[in-house]
């Protein structure tokens, strides 16, 4: 595949934007009840502040009803009505585990008094998480990055491990192992963690995420009620506010959204299911292990004009960049570029104790990124035909879109240099 130019990344996220939350297809008078249900069981008018709605995208989120100040309060959530993981059996994934427990209490209907509202306003359609929902032969070829591939398929056998051994608890309450994979799938794209205790907030969950121009916060506390003098309880709660430190209020009519934490697109892709196009913090593996890196730039020694790369063997190179490095010398390690070019801490230690310059760093990712771009993993996949998969929402499974989507993130990331390059 040769180097071809990719749109502006913004222009792209606005055009495939749907990516960036899940689509919710439960009918709108069931989500309404969770709004409802908040309000009985917190005594508090949160339908005044929020109801859910569809946002521009045609996406299911929370839409403020007024306008809202900073640091307002939108609505909390006791701790003994969030989903929590029980640690039951220490054998399962995590998210095997709650989801198990999830269509247990789907199973006991309305006796499930705490979570029945919350169950109904799940959608009926999980997010799309390559290591559950694709076979091992689609996750090499829709994915294509080597990191994402080798983390999906262990992803795929933990999760198809959890499956075996929960089939007895499965066939108690006629679920399948497809049931199964959709409740996983919402565990992994739903939970917080309160220190190691993956957690949901019934609401909280329906907030999409919007990294950097997010407008609220998720906040964990612990708080005594003023009326209780003589042996004070901590009540625990989830709170949805927005943030104290907006300059301007929400207003009627926003969505309410919240920052997934400021990860690289392969932890939204692998558990929240969607790519946002404008993240600055993803990144692309350049090199995958020290001798691979060592090797490289003692192939590339004369073209650099490196005395120190052409002199030294690879041995010797390997040496000098375990040296630098911060990690434990049988650790594995990767060396990696970021969004706009930017070099990642390890690679740059590594560059440091070969004693390249500027222009001899630049040429070495240069020549690195053209040479995964038209011989790597992505070879048989073009931009072209990536944006037209990506883009149809009619033509293509979502599975088709969304690993299409992916593919051209890392794409615009190694072609980057190649760009200024030849600005």
């Amino acid at each position: 595949m040769r180097s071809q130019h990719i749109p502006n990344p913004i222009h792209l996220q606005r055009r495939l934007s749907s990516s960036s939350a899940r689509v919710c297809s439960t009918s709108s008078k069931t989500q309404q009840n969770i709004v409802e249900w908040i309000e009985d069981i917190t005594n508090d008018s949160c339908t005044e502040r929020v109801n859910i709605e569809t946002n521009q995208y045609g996406v299911r989120g929370l839409l403020a009803q007024k306008k809202l100040s900073a640091g307002e309060v939108i609505f909390e959530i006791p701790f003994q009505y969030c989903f929590q993981d029980d640690y039951d059996d220490e054998s399962l994934t995590w998210s095997a585990r709650m989801g198990m427990k999830l269509l247990e209490e789907r199973a006991k209907g309305v006796k499930s008094r705490r979570y029945q509202k919350w169950i109904e306003s799940l959608p009926v359609e999980a997010p799309f998480l390559p290591g559950i929902a694709l076979e091992r032969e689609e996750i090499e070829e829709l994915i294509r990055y080597p990191p994402c591939v080798k983390n999906a398929l262990k992803d795929k056998d933990r999760h198809e491990q959890s499956t075996r051994l929960l089939k007895d608890r499965l066939d108690a309450i006629n679920c399948t192992s497809e049931d199964l994979d959709w409740a996983v799938a919402l565990m992994e794209s739903r939970c917080f963690k309160d220190g190691g205790v993956r957690i949901i907030g019934p609401g909280i969950d329906l907030c999409n995420h919007a990294g950097e121009k997010a407008n609220c916060i998720v906040r964990i506390v612990s708080e005594v009620p003023k009326d209780e003098t003589l042996h004070p309880e901590t009540k625990r709660k989830m709170k949805l506010q927005v943030s104290p430190d907006r300059f301007k209020p929400i207003e009627k009519g926003e969505e309410i959204t919240i920052s997934y934490g400021y990860q690289s697109n392969d932890i939204y892709f692998s558990f929240f299911g969607f790519v946002p196009f404008d993240n600055d913090n993803d990144t692309a593996v350049l090199f995958d292990s020290v001798d691979d890196l060592s090797e490289f730039l003692g192939a590339a020694g004369e073209e650099i004009q490196s005395p120190l790369c052409q002199n030294e063997t690879v041995e010797q190179l390997s040496v000098r960049i375990l040296s630098a490095s911060s990690q434990n010398k049988n650790e594995y390690q990767t060396f990696s570029i970021a969004a706009n070019g930017k070099i990642e801490s390890n690679l740059s230690k590594a560059f440091d104790a070969c004693e390249l310059n500027q222009a001899q760093r630049a040429i070495v990712i240069q020549k690195r990124c053209h040479e995964i771009l038209t011989n790597g993993p992505f070879v048989g996949t073009t931009v072209k035909e990536d944006l037209r998969i990506a883009e149809s929402e009619e033509e293509e499974e979502e599975k088709s879109r969304v690993c299409a989507r992916y593919r051209v993130a890392k794409k615009e990331i190694y072609a980057f240099p190649l760009k200024v390059r030849h600005a």
